[in-house]
């Protein structure tokens, strides 16, 4: 097997063996405080630049335990994906189903939004924009992408730590965007956010009083929001 096909398969396994541990059934639950001021604030922003109907419909991609699919699906009609059944599990949403995000079974054109949250650096790097590819041709027009930034000390420390985080050392807002407009997306929002990582911070809930207040643009914040919209005649199709 050629040294990067093996590359990407030796990846990927390590990724599928993380993410089916019994261990990522133990994680906050999505109505944790530190959770609600994690996510609540991300979602504001999405708003803010997406014109989404009163009540979107949502895919959620690597949905995981549901800590912003529980909070979508509150406003509108929410869809979690996730290819670890454990964690997935743990996901409060009634429509959940395990499947991979290269190859996402819907119709095109089905959701109003199709959102992914720190996904993207668990995938392979050559697999990164059929990802992309595949969220823009479910959405009828946005694309939400939230993910590490490397330029952060905090990130750039876990990415270097932690084997399962090695992907986040690609992860700036420039490279989201060329993931982006590579998937055929034009980019209408980027920004570096927040300070809260809630599950790598056991004492988020003592802090969070100081660390709510960071849950805004700030230069070199834990995470990038990125946001991107199919062109107008793609989104008429």
């Amino acid at each position: 097997m050629p040294h990067d096909l093996l590359a990407s398969a030796s990846f990927h396994q390590a990724q599928q063996d993380y993410w089916h541990h019994q261990r990522h059934r133990r994680r906050r639950h999505p109505d944790d405080p530190v959770i609600r001021a994690f996510v609540l604030p991300k979602i504001t922003a999405i708003h803010s630049v997406a014109n989404l109907p009163p009540h979107p419909s949502v895919l959620d991609v690597g949905a995981g335990n549901g800590y912003f699919s529980a909070w979508w699906g509150r406003e509108g009609d929410v869809t979690a994906v996730d290819y670890s059944p454990v964690i997935l599990e743990g996901n409060p949403v009634e429509k959940k189903m395990v499947m991979d995000a290269r190859h996402l079974t819907f119709a095109d054109g089905s959701f109003d939004l199709a959102f992914c949250n720190a996904v993207l650096h668990h995938i392979a790097k050559e697999d990164r924009v059929q990802v992309v590819h595949e969220m823009a041709r479910v959405s009828k027009r946005y694309v939400a992408i939230i993910e590490p930034n490397r330029w952060n000390p905090l990130m750039l420390g876990l990415s270097l730590m932690k084997k399962e985080e090695r992907g986040g050392l690609r992860f700036s807002r420039s490279y989201v965007r060329s993931l982006m407009e590579q998937a055929g997306l034009r980019v209408i929002s980027s920004c570096a956010w927040g300070a809260l990582t809630p599950n790598r911070m056991p004492l988020a809930g003592l802090f969070l009083p100081f660390l709510g207040l960071l849950e805004r643009k700030i230069p070199f914040g834990v995470v990038t929001i990125t946001v991107g919209e199919k062109g107008i005649e793609k989104a008429e199709a």
